[in-house]
């Protein structure tokens, strides 16, 4: 049975950015699909709203289907965290700061024998249990669990959540293998809910409206109920049957901004494709960001982190 390892402790992250020792927190997982990328941001969004200057990184994986060249370039891109390099860094030493609290997400596999930090370990909900002995563990995907629960140790569990489970146009459109028929505006847009345009026109927008953060899934000839699924702002809105809309509709989702993907099996198929999509969704988007870091905002993640 291997044996747990031990990991060398800074100063917590005021104390040392008023030194000469600038921490690390690296947050890890041994499973693909944790929340590792989530948690890592909100640490570090976290710090920086505190007035701590902080940087991202990713360090590389070789693991298959890995996202650690996407997770690195969404780091970059994140304005609380300036200067975060936009590919994976080699070592832990490599995204070392003088300046800087750096938070690092690295796979398990990938993490070195030893480092000057704080760790945090994130775990889907029946991973099997780490060898590693984090300051913090942080358990996702909990059923039955409405929000987050903190037991010793810390660990925190956090419970199912449709926003952090919701998935992008892209990742919905390289799933149906789709046609983008209009690009739309946000390009981090997340839908938690696949909804299906009812049969009859009348039922269109009074029931679109009961639904927020959604993809409407609708057949392409059915103009009228394209309409009326824009008029309550869909994330995307996805045509069926594989052939071309009306030309009205272009105009129409443009002027909003809606993105519109056009898949090329029916309606049955494209939403039985769909429901695969949130088995691994990625993180992405300031919406999810938002929601992770409300999430951990009441638990005792950042003081033991002496943040």
């Amino acid at each position: 049975m291997p044996q747990p390892r031990e990991f060398a402790h800074n100063l917590d992250g005021a104390a040392a950015l008023r030194g000469h020792t600038v921490p690390v927190i690296v947050v890890t997982s041994a499973d693909q699909g944790s929340g590792k990328t989530a948690v890592a941001a909100a640490i570090a969004r976290h710090a920086a709203y505190k007035g701590t200057p902080v940087r991202l990184a990713r360090l590389t994986s070789e693991a298959p289907g890995s996202n650690a060249d996407a997770d690195a370039a969404w780091f970059s891109t994140l304005f609380f965290a300036p200067g975060s390099a936009n590919s994976p860094v080699g070592t832990a030493e490599q995204a070392a700061d003088s300046e800087h609290l750096v938070v690092i997400e690295a796979d398990a596999a990938s993490l070195p024998e030893s480092f000057a930090g704080q760790l945090v370990v994130v775990a889907n909900y029946g991973a099997p249990p780490s060898n590693l002995r984090p300051a913090v563990t942080v358990i996702t995907r909990v059923p039955g669990l409405k929000s987050v629960a903190i037991a010793d140790g810390p660990v925190i569990s956090i419970g199912e959540d449709m926003a952090l489970n919701g998935f992008s146009v892209s990742e919905a459109r390289d799933l149906l293998h789709a046609d983008v028929l209009v690009p739309g505006d946000e390009v981090d847009t997340t839908c938690d809910r696949i909804v299906i345009a009812p049969i009859g026109s009348d039922a269109g927008q009074p029931y679109f409206k009961r639904f927020d953060s959604k993809a409407v899934v609708v057949r392409f000839d059915k103009t009228d109920m394209h309409l009326a699924a824009m008029q309550t702002r869909p994330g995307v809105l996805i045509l069926s049957g594989g052939r071309r809309p009306s030309e009205y509709l272009f105009d129409a989702a443009g002027a909003q901004g809606i993105p519109v993907l056009l898949s090329r099996t029916d309606t049955e198929n494209t939403v039985i494709a769909l429901e695969r999509i949130f088995e691994r969704t990625r993180f992405q988007g300031e919406r999810k960001l938002d929601r992770m870091a409300e999430l951990l905002a009441g638990t005792s993640l950042f003081e033991t982190l002496g943040l």
